[in-house]
């Protein structure tokens, strides 16, 4: 396999795992917060933020990998209406 081949390869895993990553360290840090939301930093506060977040992660991730393509509609929708159409000049 060439240089250019694994970086290619890389590089297309990468977006394949992105999405799984950003859940995973999405979900631990809404978990955290929410969890010193609603009981404070008190001692015990890491157990409790790790049984919130393994009930969160799995969630995250399932739901990331399912709500991808209407999430990447959308960014592209978004997208088309804030970047100005080329114009030609009369």
């Amino acid at each position: 396999m060439s240089s250019a081949e694994r970086d290619a390869a890389v590089a297309a895993r990468t977006q394949r795992l992105l999405p799984g990553a950003l859940a995973t360290f999405m979900s631990a840090f809404v978990a955290g917060v929410v969890t010193a939301i609603n009981t404070g930093l008190a001692p015990g506060f890491a157990l409790r933020w790790l049984s919130a977040w393994a009930i969160a992660w799995p969630s995250a991730v399932l739901a990331v990998y399912l709500f991808r393509p209407a999430a990447l509609a959308l960014a592209r929708a978004v997208a088309s209406t804030t970047v100005p159409r080329d114009r030609t000049r009369s």
